[in-house]
């Protein structure tokens, strides 16, 4: 078989397992995976990957078990490829290969920053290591934004109350209290909840900063990832940011069902 060779599932199969050895990476052709990750004894659904989206490409790259459970929604098909089919589709593909080199750039600077206490990924004097060229040749002065931060859910309405929140300076972080024992985090979140085990949020979880002219929301790297308009991000997914568009958007931190679900609002000042 070969890495263009399409294999079936059927809804309900099991395309790989958490704690499985990372051997493959998967690119779906057609259908739908949820995503799913045990934390202890509780299973949560951390969102959906679809056509044309890759499963387990940075467990293969970083040699590091399945972090998640991927299962079919309904009946699809998948390209499968071994780590080394993989890295040739890389070496063909400049736009694969740039997302890659990215993804694997932002966690090497996650790492670092964290031994260094400063976690700012996305901060201006970093765009051009990004990689990311839209950003580096945007003008430096952005249209003006005013940003806000609403609790959606009656949980996080009850913790934060029920007026907006004005975000004035970025990156703006969202993380949890952390307990007795645990370590803080790099950098403080600017804005801190409290949550109880099994966790939903992460110490810090993710945060709304700008590239450029454009405003973005990044999972740092959180355990059960982040949700932005419908679209899942985080380690367990194939991107780390998503954008932001004007108005009004739905941020959920820690998978489907979770208390922490946010309305972050952008708008011309």
């Amino acid at each position: 078989m070969t890495a263009e060779d399409p294999v079936a599932f059927r809804k309900g199969d099991v395309l790989f397992r958490q704690g499985d050895a990372s051997d493959r990476v998967l690119r779906i052709v057609s259908g739908e995976i949820e995503i799913v990750r045990d934390v202890g004894a509780m299973p949560f659904l951390l969102g959906h990957a679809r056509e044309g989206e890759w499963l387990g490409e940075m467990g293969v790259i970083e040699n590091r078990p399945r972090s998640a459970t991927a299962r079919a929604t309904g009946d699809g098909a998948v390209e499968s490829m071994t780590a080394a089919q993989f890295l040739d589709r890389v070496s063909r593909e400049p736009a694969l290969a740039h997302e890659l080199i990215l993804r694997l750039s932002l966690r090497l600077k996650r790492i670092e920053d964290r031994f260094a206490g400063d976690l700012l990924p996305f901060a201006p004097t970093r765009q051009a290591e990004r990689g990311d060229a839209a950003a580096a040749s945007a003008p430096a002065a952005a249209e003006p934004l005013a940003i806000a931060i609403a609790g959606r859910s009656a949980a996080m309405r009850a913790q934060i109350g029920t007026t907006p929140l004005d975000v004035t300076q970025l990156p703006y972080i969202v993380g949890r209290v952390t307990e007795a024992r645990e370590a803080q985090p790099p950098q403080h979140p600017n804005l801190l909840l409290q949550d109880h085990k099994p966790f939903r949020l992460s110490r810090d979880h993710f945060m709304v900063a700008r590239r450029g002219s454009r405003l973005v929301v990044s999972d740092l790297g959180s355990t059960l990832g982040t949700i932005v308009n419908g679209q899942a991000i985080g380690l367990h997914f194939m991107s780390d940011a998503a954008p932001l568009r004007a108005g009004a958007n739905h941020i959920i931190a820690g998978g489907h069902g979770s208390p922490f679900e946010f309305t972050v609002i952008a708008s011309s000042s």
